[in-house]
């Protein structure tokens, strides 16, 4: 009877199979990529169409817009649709009326004590109030903060109107999208010229109690599904997370985005909470670095090649990121009369 003899893998066998397995590898890894890419892509458009619905339900429920800002050193539109993102709980914590920073409440002297008491407890719940759906995955694995712990967001207000301030501070302003709202009494509350509240001390002691929505769709002339009310919000590679200088690159906008004024805490401002198109859409991820904050692209993504845009009609729309600057202020616009099709 003749025996079987085993025989093994000599070592340029097994060299050859693992340089196979190595090209295997290497010709699949990119198609991973491209489809892990395209789910968080799919993710970020998703996370836009809910803040879409939240902005409809509150427009339906409230008779206007949420606005960008509940007036001067107001909360924001990130606090105002909380219970439309299935966030009553913390909403239902909140004055309304009251600030988002407890120590931009405690610096200012008119506020009576009951209101700077709300500052302090509005502060209190969102300093912790990080939201999912606020962040894109393309970005971020884990929690919607920045490196001081504090609640940011990818996406932005869309503004328009030419120099930063207009946007909070110009009631009169007719190429917004979404204004400050405005508050009982006194229409005239914010100068027109730096965004700051004109003379002292400030007409009412808790200035935005009744606030009230400004805008309506019906004011968006330019059709809503021409007019874009949120971009994603450009955070350059290496500043992702860190904050807050104000003029040495766009690392501050990865701030606190419920609160919108310079003395509260670390991040705030309209850097952080919108985008004026005028600013431009950047290319890559690091474009504007080492640039001023104002001179830095205001919008853009990490999604190769596109950024993705809420307009105000609830549906998201991925833009390729070479668009005109002309095409960019068209649609960032509500009322200019330049209507146009993207491709």
């Amino acid at each position: 009877m003749s025996s079987l003899r085993r025989h093994g893998f000599t070592l340029i066998e097994l060299l050859i199979v693992i340089a196979i397995i190595a090209i295997l590898i290497g010709l699949l890894l990119p198609a991973v990529q491209k489809v892990r890419e395209a789910a968080a892509r799919m993710k970020c458009s998703n996370n836009l169409k809910q803040i879409g619905i939240a902005v409809h339900a509150y427009h339906d429920v409230g008779g206007g817009l949420p606005p960008a800002s509940i007036g001067n050193m107001g909360l924001t539109f990130w606090a105002v649709i909380l219970p439309y993102i299935e966030q009553g709980s913390i909403s239902s914590q909140l004055n309304m009326d009251a600030a988002g920073a407890s120590d931009g409440c405690t610096n200012t002297s008119h506020l009576d004590a009951t209101t700077s008491a709300a500052c302090t407890a509005n502060y209190n719940v969102l300093k912790n109030t990080a939201i999912s759906i606020y962040g894109c995955p393309t970005r971020r694995n884990g929690p919607v903060k920045n490196a001081n712990g504090l609640p940011v967001s990818d996406y932005a207000i869309i503004i328009s109107g030419g120099e930063r301030w207009q946007f909070w501070s110009n009631p009169s302003d007719q190429t917004q999208a979404l204004r400050v709202a405005s508050v009982p009494g006194d229409m005239n509350l914010y100068s027109s010229s730096n965004g700051v509240v004109s003379g002292a001390p400030y007409p009412l002691q808790n200035p935005n109690g009744g606030w009230r929505p400004r805008d309506t769709f019906a004011r968006i002339r330019d059709g809503l599904s021409n007019t874009a009310i949120i971009g994603e919000k450009h955070i350059t590679q290496n500043f992702l997370g860190k904050c807050c200088m104000n003029n040495h690159g766009p690392n501050g906008r990865d701030g606190y985005i419920y609160w919108n004024r310079g003395n509260g805490p670390p991040a705030y401002g309209e850097y952080w909470v919108a985008g004026a198109v005028e600013q431009g859409i950047a290319r890559n991820s690091l474009e504007g670095e080492g640039l001023a904050v104002s001179a830095a692209p205001a919008l853009g993504s990490w999604h190769p090649g596109v950024c993705n845009f809420l307009f105000a009609d609830g549906s998201v729309q991925a833009i390729n990121v070479n668009i005109s600057q002309a095409m960019l202020n068209a649609i960032g616009s509500a009322i200019d009369g330049n209507v146009v099709t993207l491709p």
